[in-house]
């Protein structure tokens, strides 16, 4: 009963944060969206707009997320119910996944009411919380079955990766706003941002296995680098060349495991339905 509970309960969530987004970002909230508050504190970290899209494949992974977690709850056959804390990922998350979501919702408000610190704040409990979900689950360290790689850690990964890129431009907006700092010192900080954010990266590839979480790195400093092409070559040849390294680093790793990369998982997967 507390795992349907917990179950329905980050369904429930996941359902009124895309809900919810998606009416923030008709302009009907404060006659704003994001997107427009995005551009008001601009920064030189953000990445081009078109980024932001993708957080239409993250809200498509966490309703995968919160549909598999109320099949498998409910679900009466003994064989689907999960046997240890990695596999029982509703219970192992809790209440760090639904806090993560919690916070996300809070943030959309924060960031349209121009509270931009108090934004800061939540973005970080944003992140700690997956983060503890990421841990707990041991996730992309141990040889999963496909449904667990696909319907838990990939929304994951994709979700602590995008909010990884964001928190840094938050924290951006939030000092543009407050400072003001000269476009030399801007320009510089940016450079930095981009190495420290390219070294974390390769740290979550190389340690923790997580190429859809470096993924998406590739995703926000190619949009970087398309933002600033032609006017700040410093940041966007920098921000292409990190990019490319990220993902020469992803595709090694993957080279190097592919004994279980998904492909295979999904063909043995497939002959255990035969």
């Amino acid at each position: 009963m507390y795992k349907k509970l917990i179950s329905a309960l980050n369904l429930l969530i996941i359902i009124v944060l895309i809900a919810w987004n998606g009416y923030a970002n008709t302009g009907n909230f404060k006659g704003k969206t994001v997107g427009d508050l995005s551009a008001e504190y601009n920064n030189l970290f953000t990445p081009a707009s078109y980024a932001f899209s993708i957080w239409g494949l993250i809200f498509l992974m966490l309703l995968a997320f919160g549909i598999y977690g109320v099949y498998i709850a409910f679900a009466k056959a003994k064989s689907l119910q999960p046997r240890g804390y990695r596999t029982n990922f509703i219970i192992t998350t809790f209440p760090y996944f639904l806090l993560a979501n919690i916070f996300c919702t809070i943030w959309v408000a924060l960031w349209l009411e121009e509270m931009i610190g108090a934004s800061v704040l939540c973005m970080i409990g944003i992140l700690v919380s997956l983060l503890i979900c990421v841990k707990q689950l041991d996730m992309e360290i141990w040889d999963a079955p496909l449904p667990i790689i696909a319907f838990v850690w990939w929304p994951l990964c994709l979700y602590t990766g995008w909010i990884s890129v964001a928190i840094i431009a938050n924290v951006a907006s939030y000092l543009n706003g407050m400072f003001d700092i000269p476009e030399n010192q801007q320009i510089l900080a940016t450079l930095a941002l981009i190495v420290v954010a390219t070294v974390i990266n390769l740290m979550m590839v190389w340690y923790r296995n997580m190429r859809e979480y470096a993924s998406v790195a590739i995703w926000a400093l190619v949009a970087i680098y398309v933002r600033h092409s032609g006017t700040m070559n410093d940041i966007s040849y920098l921000a292409l060349g990190c990019a490319a390294v990220i993902f020469v680093n992803v595709c090694i790793h993957g080279y190097q495991n592919r004994a279980t990369n998904p492909m295979l998982k999904f063909k043995q997967w497939r002959a255990s339905k035969a």
